[in-house]
């Protein structure tokens, strides 16, 4: 047990992970839409809050003010961590390598929506893949395309011949696989040979060991590419995150906890969905000999990433401040 450093008083160090990032996603200007309506839509083009990150910045800072208005009745350290980068999972990683969550007794990641409708809430024990992002930068020789065809070699046809190859890594039988490729930038004009591209893809594996397969089948398929087209290739890993830690005792808490919610519907959660870097985050605690575990609260919105996202915020927000507080309350109250 840690002790507070404002009250002395005996408690856990619990910690609250809130991620802050939007999405590379234009919101739609449909009358309609909440945000157009109420006057809260991004105001920045080709870009908007359509994964609900917002959302979870909002409920971290209230419940930070509520632990600040209620410091006397609590004991231990609290830590909010407010991340950047969530999507591409650039951001949990190095915060874990900070040691900010080295000390961390409990840690509780959560995020709105996803598979929970409004009044739900899912106690996350798998699903999660692990992932890797890659960036490839291809560098070729300039010629001009109709004199001298011959002289030149072809960063873009290199990308273009690496991306259906990586559409054909054979899956594996150990577990669930994925491959992306999201982006391709190349070339000059028309009549130059492509002297640069640049590509940015991902993969995922069900365990990290899968997804390991996969990023090393990359690796590979970069390799003979270089060698097939005669051109430069360089492999950046931009973000990763892995499955999502475990620990038993703590889910069971926060499940009792949700319990509590008048008119609240709890299950658990283990489908297949996406992946998340609060697990680098988790499996640091973990290692270091803390609990860690991740959540979901709902909303009725109409898919992730979607211009026309929304959360319904005044009825999906204060159903996840009251379970998290009720757990901060429980972690950190007062005893007796």
């Amino acid at each position: 047990m840690r002790r507070d450093s404002r009250n002395g008083a005996p408690g856990p160090v619990t910690a609250f992970r809130c991620d802050m990032d939007c999405v590379l996603v234009g919101e739609t200007d449909a009358p309609e839409h909440l945000p157009n309506a109420g006057s809260f839509a991004s105001e920045r083009p080709g870009l908007m809050h359509a994964c609900g990150h917002d959302a979870h910045t909002a409920v971290g800072l209230a419940l930070a003010r509520w632990a600040s208005e209620h410091r006397n009745e609590l004991c231990g350290t609290l830590k909010f961590l407010f991340q950047p980068a969530e999507e591409g999972v650039r951001g949990g990683g190095p915060m874990a390598a900070s040691g900010i969550v080295d000390d961390v007794d409990l840690l509780v990641g959560a995020h709105v929506g996803t598979f929970c409708r409004l009044g739900e809430i899912g106690i996350c024990e798998g699903g999660f893949l692990a992932t890797t992002k890659l960036d490839v930068h291809f560098t070729g020789v300039p010629s001009h395309a109709g004199a001298d065809p011959e002289k030149g070699r072809s960063a873009l046809m290199a990308a273009c011949a690496a991306a259906m190859m990586f559409q054909g890594i054979p899956r594996s039988g150990e577990g669930d696989t994925r491959i992306s490729v999201g982006r391709l930038v190349a070339g000059e004009g028309r009549n130059v040979t492509p002297v640069h591209a640049t590509m940015q893809l991902e993969v995922r594996g069900a365990t990290a060991a899968v997804n390991d397969y996969m990023t090393e089948n990359v690796y590979r398929i970069v390799d003979g590419i270089k060698a097939a087209y005669d051109v430069e290739a360089r492999v950046e890993k931009a973000g990763e995150a892995t499955t999502l830690p475990v620990s038993p005792a703590l889910l069971d808490r926060l499940e009792r906890l949700a319990g509590t919610i008048p008119g609240v519907k709890v299950e658990r959660i283990s489908r297949p969905s996406g992946s998340e870097d609060c697990t680098m985050l988790m499996r640091r605690v973990i290692e270091h000999g803390g609990e860690a575990a991740y959540v979901l609260y709902g909303a009725n919105q109409k898919g992730h990433h979607r211009a026309d996202f929304d959360i319904e915020d005044e009825k999906s927000l204060p159903i996840a401040f009251e379970f998290l507080r009720a757990f901060l309350a429980d972690a950190n109250g007062v005893r007796g």
